[in-house]
């Protein structure tokens, strides 16, 4: 069975964007959406045309850890980070 209406949590977990831009969107006019009282309503042709319109999705980017200097001969100790309340204390940090 198809659809003909959608919510808003619906359409942003289809468009794979949170509700409030979702709601940035229907407020630009980019996306037609009908009001009903408090709740709104998206059309699936209004849907269908606005996830046309954005394409293949971009790839996201992700969270790198910070990079630690390697030892650079075998052996070679890297410097450990305080461990102990009394060496955290010492840097200044409450």
């Amino acid at each position: 069975m198809v659809r003909e209406y959608y919510s808003i949590p619906e359409v942003a977990a289809l468009l794979g964007v949170s509700r409030i831009a979702v709601f940035k969107r229907v407020k630009k006019g980019q996306l037609a959406a009908l009001r009903f009282g408090r709740n709104w309503a998206v059309p699936a042709s209004a849907l269908a045309a606005a996830s046309a319109a954005a394409g293949p999705a971009a790839p996201q980017k992700t969270a790198t850890a910070p990079s630690v200097p390697l030892p650079q001969k075998k052996g070679e100790a890297v410097e450990p980070l305080p461990s102990s309340d009394d060496e955290m204390n010492s840097m200044g940090w409450d």
